[in-house]
């Protein structure tokens, strides 16, 4: 039994590798396409796929297969990150400010990193996972080069700054309320794990696909919600409309943000031409913070990692902070 047993594991590792080969490759010829061609969200209308396939297909593809490659391939990415930590606890984000710098540097999206908060959990503080986690997808080094090149100086100096107060302002905010009800604040950056931690498993292989498997209901749940919104027109909405300079314009362009799928700089591509006829360098803020901070997908996850009441703080958090940042930068500019 036992032989059996460790043959049955060994073919297991051996498909979820080749798998996670699979995806890699796929989601790389993927982006280097996108980069070679210049496809994003805003003209995907030129990518081969949105010709071959109805837009129906693409959507689908965009939303489910795309995030789940992105999604499984990130949760081993995480995986070993989280081994990496423990082996060299000294390096560990030591407070929120020290995780702003270090997810900054991260060439990676908030659904990739999502998967972290399940193999980190209980290893560092709650605060400091989560600055670490809604850092890295608004300040990516993808974002930081677009946000200069594209949109200029002053919006990539108002953007840091702009992430920074969010990331801050939303981690001290969550780690109140979590501090006495989860249990899961440790004594420091590479304190022992509580009895809430997610097991470890001994092979890379199988903890990544058993976070996976934990995390694929919500993700589907959260497709079905961005295809669904995909066909309400937002987008549409979205290139058609030029208001956004009262609360109530700068107000629908921060909620419309929150479901949204936006990664690696695609919303500063997508706001440049708004930008260009008018639209506040405010409202362009708030619009980037909420479509990168959070998405249907990511909140589904976090549903599950964090549960109901802190994932409905964090989007509270983030829709409220960046509506402060974007009436205070249009107020002033």
């Amino acid at each position: 039994m036992e032989d059996k047993h460790h043959g049955a594991m060994t073919l297991k590792q051996r498909l979820i590798r080749a798998a996670l080969i699979t995806s890699t490759l796929i989601w790389v010829a993927d982006i280097v396409y996108k980069t070679v061609n210049d496809v994003s969200y805003v003209n995907r209308e030129q990518c081969v796929l949105y010709k071959a396939l109805p837009k129906a297909g693409f959507v689908i593809f965009e939303y489910f297969f795309e995030t789940l490659l992105i999604i499984f391939v990130g949760t081993y990415i995480a995986v070993l990150l989280s081994r990496w930590f423990l082996r060299f606890q000294r390096f560990y984000p030591s407070n929120p400010v020290t995780a702003f710098l270090y997810a900054a540097v991260l060439p990676v999206c908030g659904c990739a990193l999502i998967p972290l908060l399940s193999s980190m959990k209980g290893r560092m503080k709650f605060t400091t996972t989560m600055a670490f986690v809604l850092t890295a997808p608004l300040l990516s080094p993808y974002v930081l080069v677009l946000s200069f090149s594209v949109l200029g100086f002053t919006y990539g100096i108002v953007r840091i700054a702009s992430a920074f107060i969010l990331v801050m302002g939303t981690a001290f905010i969550l780690g109140l309320l979590q501090r006495n009800e989860l249990g899961l604040e440790v004594a420091g950056a590479g304190g022992a794990c509580t009895q809430t931690c997610s097991p470890q498993e001994e092979d890379v292989y199988l903890e990544t696909f058993a976070i996976f498997k934990r995390l694929l209901l919500p993700l589907l749940i959260g497709g079905a919600l961005g295809v669904m919104l995909e066909f309400l027109g937002p987008r549409t909405f979205l290139l058609n409309d030029r208001l956004g300079k009262g609360l109530a314009g700068v107000l629908a362009w921060i909620l419309i943000g929150v479901p949204l799928y936006f990664c690696n700089g695609a919303e500063v591509l997508f706001l440049r031409p708004l930008v260009n006829h008018g639209l506040p360098l405010g409202t362009a803020m708030g619009f980037s913070l909420t479509s990168t901070a959070v998405c249907t997908t990511s909140l589904a996850m976090l549903f599950k990692i964090i549960g109901t009441r802190l994932t409905v703080v964090l989007a509270a958090c983030v829709i409220l902070i960046s509506l402060a940042m974007a009436l205070l930068v249009n107020a002033m500019v």
